[in-house]
């Protein structure tokens, strides 16, 4: 599990850097990343990332991956919600004050915690706080996720190649994928109806939440017993 996670997150870790790239590369109008949320973000996701990391050598992974599953799940089905009401962003730049309101950073924090111990968190959480909370557009608030999370992976790559968590006979393979989609993904976008982006993004999400809760429940139930 250890190296599954770990390799996992290192092939999101150059998919996203190279995503992020390509929407800083990017001309087209509201696409680009929004650099003062970021600026805002950043800290309080990065300090997640830390006691994540611990987490990741010290605690129960079922227990964690069952948390985290139910959590961005959860998050994702509301924001299909909110995408079939039409309820989307519309500012070109994130409301600061609203980002550093003390229950967002909590918020800010754990989505931290959670991409640490198991690969999915700042980008799947962070993109529905900037858009629905802060009101940024939703391909703004996309590219913005994106670089956050791909500081985040960074940190969490350095750390699980310290440990000695890499496989990097599946890296190889699995770093070509996320090369041409980082690629694909921020031109294509700018075809995309927001409004399917974000129907998209939750269907997407929600089932990475629903493999975490099936796949980590037996184990779940054997720990309880015991």
């Amino acid at each position: 599990m250890p190296q599954s996670i770990a390799t996992g997150i290192a092939t999101e870790t150059i998919g996203m850097t190279w995503g992020a790239t390509n929407y800083i590369l990017s001309k087209h109008k509201g696409k680009a990343i929004d650099f003062k949320a970021f600026r805002a973000v950043v800290p309080f996701t990065t300090l997640g990332v830390f006691v994540g990391l611990f987490l990741f050598v010290y605690a129960p992974m079922p227990i964690l991956r069952f948390i985290v599953g139910f959590v961005i799940a959860s998050i994702a089905l509301y924001q299909i919600w909110l995408a079939g009401e039409n309820k989307l962003g519309t500012k070109k730049r994130a409301n600061l004050v609203i980002l550093t309101k003390n229950h967002n950073r909590i918020y800010q924090f754990f989505s931290g915690t959670f991409s640490a111990t198991t690969g999915t968190g700042v980008a799947e959480m962070s993109q529905p706080m900037l858009e629905e909370k802060a009101g940024l557009m939703t391909l703004r608030a996309n590219a913005t996720a994106i670089l956050l999370e791909a500081c985040a992976d960074w940190i969490i790559t350095a750390t699980n190649l310290k440990l000695g968590n890499l496989r990097f006979d599946i890296l190889i393979f699995t770093v070509s994928g996320v090369l041409i989609g980082g690629v694909i993904g921020p031109r294509l976008a700018k075809y995309l109806n927001p409004r399917i982006m974000k129907i998209i993004f939750g269907i997407s999400v929600t089932t990475i939440g629903f493999i975490y809760i099936v796949t980590s429940w037996n184990d779940l139930l054997e720990m309880l017993k015991n």
